[in-house]
């Protein structure tokens, strides 16, 4: 993966720190007001982003396409672009960004202008970043509602720079809402029954489209479970989330796009082998190469390679 050079870091750091408080003066606040999020969630706009699980009906006005890096080809903002660029190790191509204004038009992103720290509201960042297809359009909406007139590729070198401060602070306001649920003594696994809270590292959960939280003591039991939900629980359920712990910053990480390395027969989990999570790639690479194993994506995972020869308990 490309480090940020320090120059650019330290030029565009300002960018990544900005408090809304600190925003130039507005001329005629109404005019910097849409709907964001969308309020009911519009369906014409399908999609969840598989970086941070927002979905689209309520994000579209961020919305961002690019062609697959990994398995992963959209992000609700450009936070989350920068997060799995960052994480993967490799720039999207074919980036379309979705008008801020008007959510069913999307541009190439060589083609567009960013309004960047306006007072209009973001996604994942208090550095929002909206996007015009037209230079006088963004000129014009920069001198009502503030912020600075950016291209594309500043944009996402700013958001590059503000991720980790950023998700450090979403975590703590994910687990304050509830999207994240530490779990207590009192739950336990539910597949081996073992309690999670013991294993800082090994702890994992999915949550469901009908705001249940399932805990999981290790990434063996939680590959299990999604193997083959009916040998657990009686009626199947749908995953909305998946967190697991990173192993190199022990911060939750969204499973979905998570790095994991199988087959390491050097170091063991709660349960013995495990699929080890990882947020960067660089970082899942270097520990199969101490440890063993292979790096691969969550699409690639399944019991079966974590266990070989796995069997179910049938009792």
């Amino acid at each position: 993966m490309k480090s940020i050079p320090r120059r650019s870091f330290l030029k565009f750091l300002a960018f990544s720190t900005v408090s809304p408080s600190l925003l130039p003066a507005i001329a005629n606040a109404d005019d910097c007001k849409v709907q964001h999020p969308i309020m009911p969630p519009d369906s014409r706009y399908p999609g969840q982003c598989p970086v941070c699980g927002m979905s689209r009906p309520m994000w579209a006005r961020t919305w961002i396409t690019f062609s697959p890096v990994m398995g992963v080809s959209q992000a609700c903002s450009f936070h989350c672009l920068a997060d799995w660029a960052l994480k993967s190790g490799q720039d999207p191509q074919r980036v379309m960004l979705t008008l801020y204004h008007q959510p069913e038009k999307s541009i190439p992103s060589e083609k567009a202008f960013i309004v960047m720290g306006s007072a209009a509201a973001g996604t994942m960042s208090p550095v929002s970043k909206i996007v015009f297809a037209a230079r006088h359009e963004a000129d014009a909406f920069a001198k009502t509602c503030g912020g600075t007139v950016v291209d594309y590729s500043r944009a996402l070198l700013t958001a590059k720079v503000s991720v980790a401060q950023e998700n450090q602070m979403i975590n703590k306001r994910r687990i304050e809402e509830g999207k994240i649920v530490e779990p207590k003594q009192e739950d336990s696994c539910v597949v081996c029954k073992m309690v999670p809270a013991h294993y800082s590292y090994g702890k994992c959960q999915i949550q469901t489209k009908d705001g249940k939280t399932l805990h999981f003591c290790s990434t063996q039991c939680l590959f299990a479970f999604l193997g083959r939900q009916t040998a657990y629980i009686d009626a199947p359920i749908t995953p909305l989330l998946v967190w697991v712990v990173d192993r190199t910053s022990g911060m939750w990480i969204s499973g979905l796009t998570a790095f994991y390395v199988i087959g390491s027969s050097r170091v063991f989990g709660p349960m013995g082998h495990e699929a080890f999570p990882f947020a960067l790639l660089e970082n899942a690479k270097a520990f199969a190469v101490e440890n063993g194993g292979k790096a691969v994506v969550y699409g690639d995972v399944t019991i079966d390679k974590i266990v070989p020869q796995w069997k179910y308990n049938t009792d």
